[in-house]
């Protein structure tokens, strides 16, 4: 009897054990901290994707203006490559923040100069260069979560001209 006894009492004490060692080892917090933790918000990374249209008049004088821009989650695989040689006409695009601080500065190689390979009368490889009145272009760029606004700038021999400033949604 006493055995009997002995063992009960072992294995109601093992189911206690095991009970107390499944519960939640997690502190209980107040309230107020539950809901601060839910305001806050971890911005996920972002890529925007930023098409324009460059249109070049008789005159030679070119303006810019916004097709849409679209904003997507994700991350790109790497920053977008300055170009070592600006020229006269290259552009020059600045991501601002809300007080139109420069965030990050990168170049555009001129978007209306296409060059296009093609295959002459002879059957050889030839490059020529085209220079278009009007062209549409896109800008990518990972988006930093302080940026406001993007500025486009076009590079000239004598110094450089704002065309357009694009407030970013």
């Amino acid at each position: 009897m006493k055995v009997l006894n002995i063992i009960k009492i072992t294995s109601y004490l093992t189911l206690i054990c095991f009970i107390l060692s499944c519960a939640s080892k997690k502190q209980a917090t107040p309230k107020s901290a539950i809901t601060k933790e839910e305001t806050i918000s971890i911005s996920k990374p972002q890529i925007i994707f930023l098409n324009y249209l460059l249109v070049k008049n008789a005159q030679g004088e070119k303006s810019i203006t916004l097709i849409n821009q679209i904003k997507t989650e994700g991350k790109l695989k790497g920053k977008p490559k300055n170009i070592a040689n600006t020229s006269s006409g290259d552009l020059e695009y600045i991501l601002l923040d809300k007080d139109y601080n420069s965030i990050e500065k990168h170049a555009l190689k001129n978007p209306l100069k296409k060059t296009v390979e093609f295959v002459n009368d002879f059957g050889n490889f030839e490059k020529r260069t085209l220079d278009l009145d009007r062209v549409e272009f896109t800008i990518r760029i990972q988006l930093p979560p302080e940026a406001k606004h993007m500025k486009i700038i076009e590079l000239t021999n004598a110094s450089s001209k704002e065309h357009i400033i694009t407030k970013i949604d």
